[in-house]
């Protein structure tokens, strides 16, 4: 039985549980994150903490605990879960319970929740995906907030077409980001990705360090006619890594296949996940 952390204890999955009273429920007022394991070691645990922390930040929640014992709680947490070496680790902060049911009490509760990493299907990678545009924009795009609706109506609308993700495209029709992903595209060696309106993915920054190694790079608008011309795109995510998208809404992008500078990236960042668990083995065996 998994075991989750809860509201200051931690309990068997089956048992985890809040009050309705609590926000979260009843506003969709919380915030969260995800990350991964590797070898069972959280990858980019701390700048993960801090991206919480800024969400809370932004929407105006209390966080009453510090960096410090969220960090000790989520590693606790892995420890009561044993021979799960590759797991997602969520964790929430709800908005707490309110005797008016609307205004938050500073009476946050802290939830962590690990599970197994879903298998993602190989010719997402090999081949690419599709994927469609909509005119939307997140009500805080800075903060990676709770409510999914948003983003759960999205992906149906683009499972419907046969797409795996969904391009949000503001008012002034500037490309952004995926509902759970950061958006990239190549113009031969230039990478260009959306400077503001978005989420700042863990993984994003990661890309765009790797990214300067190997091309120019521009974080700025990306008008939707220039992505369509682009010679390749792909998305980036937590647990999704780099994913080549081949196709947006009708236009096929480039040659319509994973491009080589796409080839250049993912492999980049399976070096560095690489170098990450043979770090955390390394510990490993010098702690035996």
């Amino acid at each position: 039985m998994t075991i989750y952390y809860v509201d200051g204890k931690f309990v068997p999955s089956n048992k985890a549980v809040i009050p309705v009273d609590d926000l979260s429920i009843l506003r969709g007022y919380g915030v969260c994150d995800i990350m991964r394991t590797y070898n069972g070691s959280p990858y980019f645990l701390d700048e993960h903490i801090l991206r919480l922390e800024n969400s809370a930040q932004k929407v105006g929640l209390s966080l009453p605990w510090n960096r410090a014992e969220i960090k000790e709680i989520v590693l606790q947490t892995l420890i009561r879960n044993p021979g799960m070496d590759e797991a997602n680790i969520r964790i929430v902060l709800t908005g707490g319970s309110s005797s008016d049911f609307f205004t938050p009490q500073e009476n946050p509760r802290l939830i962590v929740m690990v599970t197994p990493i879903p298998p993602l299907p190989d010719d997402w990678y090999s081949k690419g995906i599709k994927a469609i545009t909509l005119h939307q924009e997140r009500d805080v795009p800075e903060a990676k907030v709770t409510s999914y609706i948003q983003a759960a109506l999205a992906l149906k609308a683009a499972k419907e077409q046969n797409a795996v993700e969904v391009i949000y495209v503001n008012r002034k029709n500037e490309a952004l980001e995926g509902t759970t992903s950061n958006l990239f595209a190549f113009f031969k060696d230039r990478l260009v990705t959306a400077d503001q309106g978005v989420l700042k993915g863990i993984t994003r920054k990661l890309i765009l360090a790797l990214g300067h190694q190997l091309f120019a790079v521009e974080e700025r608008p990306l008008k939707l006619e220039e992505l369509f011309r682009a010679d390749e795109v792909f998305v980036t995510g937590t647990n999704k890594g780099v994913v080549p998208v081949i196709q947006i809404d009708d236009q096929i992008i480039g040659q319509g296949k994973p491009g080589k500078n796409t080839g250049r990236m993912i492999q980049a960042l399976e070096q560095h996940s690489h170098d990450f668990r043979k770090t955390i083995h390394d510990i490993k065996i010098q702690e035996k």
